[in-house]
């Protein structure tokens, strides 16, 4: 990427630092990583997670910020008389992984809303020549094929770095903030109990939460995936969150009486249901984070005036085959900002106030919303034509991709007589844990 036409002084600066920095050339000498073989995120349910939850949930935003003319396109003429559409860019930012599947969706719905995707990555992975090469090619492949712009990056470098004291990755993302879509595909522990202060995710997210906040002005989708079980996560952090849910827990007899009931039905008091589902694993330690963290970013949010809403969230397992505790969360949320319309105390103004007002208590719609997070796993047990149809489209997308014809083989398998549905059979998936 080079500084477009009229950049100059600090921020051209910044534009050239981004285009050094990105996801270098394929190395000559490296060759990409073969792909032969599945892995957990390409499962039935991630499918459904890329599709309804991400994609649908993007597609529902983008209509709406078209319809606010936070989205318009513009039509440029050229010196020669030549009219030229240029369509409304939506930022989206992004742990892609080596398959960029997500971007791949989300630029294909884009496309169809008349939108361009400018997707900014990070990619912990590509120090590895293999897979830096793996990467580079897909992500100039998307470029080749219209799902992205050519603006489009790859940093590669963890997500967590924009928590580094030099300042430099946290820089690199004011340029291109604010975000319209931020997924965070973490998979691992949100907060791991042996993590630096420098490497945990949530702190990366905080300050992820610090630039949207001051730099948005339109409504925005904030996914995140992690792992949450037993042990796994810092204690202090994880009692942080819960402090969320005990303040509101104090200030709302309704907010109290369902969270009560989402931990511990018969529990007396707020501390006691708190405590039984931290001490459990499965769905009630699932709950119990859900509701911490989306309390959490609510307190941010509510700093600046915006509100937060818990959006249709999934669960799942990731626990050796045979154990379907749930232990993976996909949460969504979206971000609303403050109402525009002013109240006139004194009626010196013969203008009504602007349509609009503020959303009803988040905090209630938060608790409800994480009661009704559904797990993936038990639907699709019971749906083998869902299970088959979500099989059925992540193999077209990996076909398209590369992936080698026998690798895929267990996408397309029928369902036996007797035997789980295929996704349960994947002789290579059975001891893997992710996402």
């Amino acid at each position: 990427m080079v500084p477009s036409e009229g950049d100059g002084g600090a921020d051209g600066e910044i534009e050239i630092d981004l285009a050094e920095d990105s996801l270098p050339p394929e190395p000559k000498d490296a060759i990409p990583i073969k792909l032969e073989k599945l892995f957990p995120w390409h499962r039935p349910r991630k499918q459904k997670v890329r599709q309804d939850q991400w994609v649908g949930l993007a597609n529902t935003l983008i209509e709406r910020l078209k319809s606010q003319n936070f989205l318009v396109g513009r039509d440029i003429s050229l010196p020669d008389g030549t009219q030229v559409h240029q369509p409304p860019e939506v930022r989206y930012l992004t742990l892609p992984g080596l398959d960029y599947l997500d971007v791949r969706l989300i630029g294909e719905m884009c496309a169809g809303k008349d939108c361009s995707l400018t997707s900014v990555g990070f990619l912990s992975d590509a120090h590895e020549a293999p897979l830096m090469a793996r990467a580079r090619v897909r992500e100039t492949g998307l470029i080749q094929a219209g799902y992205i712009t050519d603006t489009s990056v790859t940093f590669p470098r963890s997500f967590e770095s924009i928590c580094g004291t030099d300042g430099g990755t946290l820089k690199e993302l004011k340029r291109r903030a604010p975000f319209h879509v931020v997924n965070i595909d973490a998979c691992g522990s949100i907060a791991p109990a042996n993590a630096t202060h420098s490497g945990r995710m949530i702190d990366a997210i905080y300050r992820l939460m610090e630039l949207q906040l001051s730099k948005a002005t339109h409504r925005w989708l904030f996914f995140l995936t992690v792992d949450v079980r037993n042990g796994d996560m810092d204690t202090d952090t994880f009692q942080a969150l819960c402090d969320a849910i005990r303040e509101n827990a104090s200030q709302s007899s309704d907010f109290q009486a369902a969270a009560i009931n989402l931990f511990k039905p018969d529990a007396g008091a707020i501390d006691e249901a708190i405590e039984f589902a931290m001490g459990r694993d499965g769905r009630s330690l699932l709950d119990l984070f859900s509701l911490g963290f989306a309390k959490w970013l609510l307190h941010l949010a509510q700093q600046k005036q915006w509100s937060v809403k818990l959006k249709r969230s999934h669960c799942y397992s990731t626990r050796p085959m045979g154990n379907p505790e749930p232990s993976m969360c996909s949460l969504a949320f979206e971000f609303v900002p403050p109402a525009v319309a002013l109240h006139d105390p004194f009626g010196v103004t013969r203008q009504q106030p602007s349509p609009g007002e503020a959303p009803p208590d988040p905090s209630m719609q938060i608790v409800a919303a994480t009661a009704e997070i559904d797990d993936l796993d038990a639907l699709l047990d019971g749906d083998a034509d869902l299970s088959a149809a979500l099989n059925s489209a992540t193999h077209a997308l990996l076909s398209e991709i590369g992936y080698e014809t026998g690798a895929l083989a267990p996408l397309v398998e029928p369902a036996i007589a007797g035997q789980p549905t295929p996704p349960h059979r994947f002789p290579d998936l059975q001891l893997q844990q992710g996402s």
